[in-house]
């Protein structure tokens, strides 16, 4: 199938389609198994109403993203090569160098300009009555915010396996601040090396909370889900409300129990 025939599937919206299509097509085999795994999972969840609208839209999104550069490489032009310049024939030359005249005539006058010094403008006499002082506003106490130990938490490599690529979390900062009524908000900013060819989305939805004192894994109290492209970095805030009497506690990555961050207070 040629390239325009993929294109109007994935302007039709008939992805199972084109997914299908692809397969027959050299060199995008591997991604596009990925591809088809996202797909089938996505759909589950929005059958089982675990994504809202709007999350579904993203993923979608960015699912169409992939694959019209899957449609661009199986096409012979990956995507972010880009095509040949075009030739310059004689009958334009004539322009190009009347167009290279101006802007070297553009550039001597600004440099002219710039070292002919202006006249300085006249100071003025008059002096300003110094407005009647008045008493400081009180400044607002700022919040009491601490740290965690994070002697326990090496940044943490997840292998490629499960249609993933490989993926590298670090904690970059904490802090503690009290919420009063004996419970603080733990914060901690986590970063995502990500090594895939195919983007991917840092969610507050890979990351739990276990403790001792816990009756099980304790869900992030904020919404995150930052898009981090193919080969590159991205930051982002996770947040959980803890009782201050629970000291020691661990932050579980994507479900596995033996990728996991320790910290201490």
């Amino acid at each position: 199938m040629d390239k325009q025939a993929l294109l109007q599937l994935l302007a039709n919206n008939q992805l199972d389609e084109l997914i299908f299509a692809l397969k027959n097509q050299h060199g995008v085999y591997n991604d596009l198994v990925l591809l088809e795994s996202q797909w089938n999972e996505l759909r589950a969840k929005q059958r089982n109403g675990v994504l809202s609208a709007e999350q579904a839209n993203t993923e979608i999104a960015r699912l169409r993203k992939n694959l019209l550069e899957l449609v661009e490489i199986a096409s012979g032009r990956p995507g972010g090569i880009p095509a040949p310049l075009p030739v310059v024939h004689n009958s334009n030359r004539t322009w190009l160098f009347a167009a290279a005249a101006i802007a070297g005539l553009l550039v001597l006058y600004f440099a002219y300009t710039a070292l002919v010094p202006s006249e300085p403008e006249p100071v003025s006499q008059m002096t300003e009555t110094p407005a009647a002082s008045a008493e400081p506003a009180p400044k607002p106490r700022p919040a009491q915010t601490r740290q965690l130990d994070v002697s326990q938490a090496q940044p943490i490599t997840l292998a490629p396996g499960d249609f993933q690529y490989e993926r590298v979390y670090s904690v970059v900062k904490t802090s503690v601040e009290s919420n009063g009524g004996g419970k603080s908000l733990i914060t901690l900013t986590v970063g995502l090396n990500f090594k895939g060819i195919i983007n991917t989305i840092l969610s507050n939805e890979k990351f739990r909370l276990v403790a001792d004192e816990l009756p099980g894994p304790l869900a992030p109290t904020n919404s995150l889900s930052i898009l981090v492209d193919s080969r590159s970095y991205a930051e982002g805030d996770i947040k959980f409300e803890l009782s201050d009497d629970i000291r020691r506690f661990s932050v579980i990555l994507e479900g596995k129990e033996d990728k996991k961050w320790t910290f201490s207070r």
